[in-house]
């Protein structure tokens, strides 16, 4: 048989729960903002990662003496490490070019979102460079963010980098690569990017 005192204390639960689900916690952009900055950090100290604020000058730069590799942070937050220029005779990819991408797009906890390596794509993926500081995102609103696009810009035909790219200046806030509509939670996530720059006309 149950007590008063029981009874009571199951009731006083069952409010407290339906009043917990009814006062759910919506998140704010200044929620996914420290979600954000806490999962670069912690990003960063599992890789061993050396954040710079000078661009290294030549390939050998990009590597610490501990054999860290070391990223560039860019003022919007872009996070680059280069690991291969390319062919700096051929053209530099400027706006209103075509380039021609490999890439691996992985979320910072290590899932696979985009995946256009040799292993699984025959053919690399083509874009025009339309990236610029004001740049209309509705026009634009895919995985080849500003910045992205700031990478590819970042080497000639033959390059490969990795950057850790912030949300706001990350994926589209609509459609993904594939064409299927996002949450804005799945908007608001930072991704790690490996890229291989093939062609640029």
């Amino acid at each position: 048989m149950f007590s008063l005192k029981s009874v009571v204390t199951c009731l006083g639960c069952i409010a407290a729960l339906a009043l917990g689900s009814s006062c759910k916690h919506e998140k704010t952009y200044a929620d996914y903002l420290e979600d954000e900055k806490r999962a670069i950090k912690n990003y960063i100290s599992s890789n061993n990662i050396k954040v710079v604020t000078t661009m290294p000058d030549s390939t050998t730069e990009w590597i610490d003496a501990d054999g860290s590799p070391v990223y560039y942070r860019f003022s919007d937050g872009l996070l680059f490490h280069l690991i291969d220029k390319g062919d700096t005779t051929t053209l530099e990819p400027n706006i209103n070019n075509m380039a021609w991408v490999r890439h691996i797009g992985v979320t910072l906890s290590g899932v696979t979102l985009f995946d256009c390596s040799a292993a699984r794509n025959p053919n690399p993926d083509c874009f025009r460079i339309i990236s610029s500081p004001n740049y209309d995102r509705t026009l634009w609103a895919d995985v080849y963010g500003v910045g992205f696009q700031k990478a590819v810009r970042n080497m000639y035909a033959g390059g490969h980098c990795k950057v850790i790219i912030p949300f706001k200046i990350g994926n589209g806030y609509a459609v993904d690569l594939y064409g299927i509509q996002s949450s804005d939670g799945d908007a608001k996530r930072p991704m790690a990017y490996e890229i291989w720059l093939t062609r640029v006309e």
